[in-house]
């Protein structure tokens, strides 16, 4: 099962590296695959997250190729971690709430990102939709800005459409792309 990360895992926050899907992936029926894992995900395509130390901005780790001196020498430690959109086993609410703070379902640790940023509801008919929980530095799908609770309707989420919290930018999933992309991905 590939439910938590193991000690000395490479993870942001709540996020796993997509390696820890394959298996499951190869082996689970579509159906076993949503049970374990769920059905809705975000997809970051970043280097480590790390809480700056200043609290200014996000620490970006460069890897040293072969003791190359020069920065266009170095290259960023690029990996695909995913974040399952589920509530914590302990969560309280029909909400899966983002932020930085482990108190949120899903942790982004970074410091563009609110304490408590945003959050997922499903729908009765089994839709994902986003609002903004009057972050300082927004929400947005796709471009447009997503709405706190009290200023407008929730964005409804597709897969592919790209979730911007902060200067975080992830790609909405459903079960079925996920699956489709694991099994494709040469990590």
């Amino acid at each position: 099962m590939t439910s938590k990360p193991k000690p000395g895992d490479d993870f942001a926050g709540s996020g796993l590296p997509i390696e820890r899907f394959r298996e499951d992936a190869e082996q689970l029926s579509a159906d076993e695959f949503d049970r374990r894992h769920g059905t809705a995900f975000l997809l970051l395509s970043a280097t480590s997250l790390k809480q700056p130390k200043s609290g200014t901005a996000t620490e970006v780790n460069l890897l040293d190729l072969g003791g190359a001196d020069e920065a266009g020498e170095r290259t960023a430690g690029i990996s695909l971690q995913v974040f399952p959109i589920r509530a914590a086993t302990n969560s309280l609410t029909h909400l899966v709430t983002v932020g930085r703070t482990s108190r949120n379902d899903l942790t982004i640790p970074d410091i563009s990102v609110s304490r408590f940023h945003a959050f997922f509801r499903r729908t009765p008919d089994d839709r994902i939709q986003l609002h903004d929980a009057g972050s300082t530095n927004g929400t947005t799908v796709n471009g447009l800005s997503v709405c706190t609770k009290e200023a407008g309707p929730p964005t409804d989420l597709n897969t592919g459409d790209n979730v911007r919290f902060g200067q975080i930018d992830v790609t909405f999933l459903e079960a079925d792309a996920l699956r489709s992309f694991v099994l494709k991905f040469e990590g």
